[in-house]
């Protein structure tokens, strides 16, 4: 079965390559008739959104928060989720507030951890322009690539940034926002009644102040009294204008901000849950995740997280009933697709695992990777055509050739057949592009991951750079 697979995926990289030197080398082509005219180039405006993502993103990885904030569209964002008049109806300083908590949580969400490597791996955006584009962008961290939606609007002032969805998950950073908020960020005032409660005090205090003034006055002497009265003007005065300041912002401000963001004890159960994975602790990460789903976790994204775990461990049956659940749930987890069609490849049900990558990418747009294990499914079922098709996508997504490189060696890691695999990502240790550490973790690489020539290739010691040429 596995020559059989190795033996598919050279010949589609054969098929590939012919196709790519056809192309070089035809004729240029003659003037067509207006029926068979190319279509139009995308729009510009898709091209500039693209580009506007790219900078964002690159911003976030980079740990330029200034960049990044000023990118985020967080007045829309709060409009979307408190209403147009609630919005309208707070103080600059109240709109300050909830725009840098908003922004905090979108740039926390994106920044990877200290000292991590990462970059923009790839971008796409959909050819046809709206009002709203939504472009993909993969974030690569370490040894993980995450699929990302970044939701953009063109505004007046320029390019905007509405969303950035985790396509995998389903995790929407907006929605994430609202539910960091709580369910009453902003409450009305009785503004008449907390004028009043915030002016008493103060009225009391200022009464103390004469109250003592009155009593111990009569007991000094005359040339004393005046300082007496000097000092106990300061403390006067100012509870005179604290008072007045206090109700002038009570009778300004409509409404009212919650003291503090409302306790989220899923995530603290989130945090637990992860740990005991660290620790192989299944039934106990299990656990925690449930009493995080019942502290108001979204169940999609846990079922996801659930059925990666179970896959990893090695029990496929598990891991099947959580991505089947994370499918059902809405919002869906769409990366709970993806995975069962890496389930259904490696069993060898090709055409299953055709039907759930096309599900899959309809869903959450181009991804190398995806695109890179359904040219493995449709050559496996014969149809050459189409997996030259998804290969040309994947490579057209990624751009350097080195990185090119290590997609084939991929698609041939997915094959199971290792000494292809071994033989595409040889050039990339002239080009200083080879970790073997990073290989030894990489899930592409995991169905020859026992193979003797893989394991000869990772045990090799790094060979030195080339001397340059004088």
């Amino acid at each position: 079965m596995i020559r059989a697979l190795g033996c598919a995926a050279g010949f589609l990289l054969l098929q590939l390559s012919a196709t790519a030197l056809a192309q070089e080398t035809a004729p240029p082509a003659t003037t067509s008739s207006p029926s068979s005219t190319a279509p139009p180039a995308p729009a510009v405006s898709s091209e500039e959104a693209a580009d506007f993502a790219r900078h964002a993103a690159t911003a976030a990885l980079h740990g330029q928060r200034r960049t990044f904030i000023e990118a985020i569209d967080a007045d829309g964002i709060l409009r979307r989720l408190l209403g147009p008049t609630v919005w309208a109806g707070l103080t600059g300083r109240q709109q300050e507030i909830l725009r840098t908590t908003v922004r905090d949580h979108f740039f926390d969400a994106l920044r990877p951890a200290t000292g991590a490597a990462s970059e923009v791996r790839w971008a796409w955006v959909p050819p046809a322009t709206e009002t709203t584009v939504p472009v993909s962008l993969g974030l690569h961290y370490g040894n993980a690539t995450v699929k990302t939606r970044w939701v953009l609007s063109h505004t007046p002032r320029g390019w905007v940034i509405e969303d950035v969805v985790l396509l995998d998950p389903g995790l929407s950073l907006a929605r994430e926002a609202g539910l960091l908020l709580g369910t009453h960020p902003v409450v009305p005032r009785d503004r008449g009644r907390e004028a009043r409660a915030r002016i008493l005090p103060r009225v009391l205090g200022l009464l103390a102040v004469v109250a003592i003034v009155l009593v111990f006055g009569r007991r000094i002497s005359p040339d004393r009294r005046m300082l007496l009265w000097a000092t106990a003007a300061v403390p006067g005065l100012l509870f005179l204008i604290d008072g007045g300041l206090a109700a002038r912002r009570a009778l300004m401000e409509p409404y009212a901000l919650a003291e503090t963001l409302p306790a989220q004890e899923w995530r603290e159960l989130e945090k637990v849950a992860f740990q005991k994975q660290a620790e192989h602790d299944g039934g106990a990460s299990r656990a925690a995740w449930e009493r995080a789903i019942e502290a108001g976790a979204p169940r999609a994204p846990v079922d996801y997280q659930l059925g990666l775990y179970a896959r990893a461990s090695g029990d496929a049956a598990q891991a099947r009933r959580d991505f089947e659940q994370a499918l059902e749930e809405q919002p869906p987890a769409p990366g709970a697709g993806k995975e069962l069609a890496l389930m259904a490849l490696a069993e060898g049900r090709n055409a299953d695992a055709r039907a759930r990558f096309a599900n899959y990418l309809e869903s959450t747009g181009p991804d190398p990777d995806s695109l890179a294990s359904l040219a493995v499914a449709e050559t496996n079922l014969g149809n050459t055509a189409a997996a030259v098709a998804a290969v040309e996508s994947a490579r057209a997504l990624i751009g350097e050739s080195w990185r090119r490189a290590e997609l084939e060696a991929q698609i041939y890691a997915r094959a199971g057949n290792a000494s292809a695999t071994v033989a595409a990502l040889r050039p990339l240790e002239g080009l200083g592009q080879l970790d073997r550490y990073a290989l030894r973790s990489d899930p592409a690489y995991l169905r020859i991951a026992t193979d003797p020539a893989w394991i000869a290739f990772l045990s090799e010691a790094p060979s030195a750079a080339p001397a340059p040429v004088r």
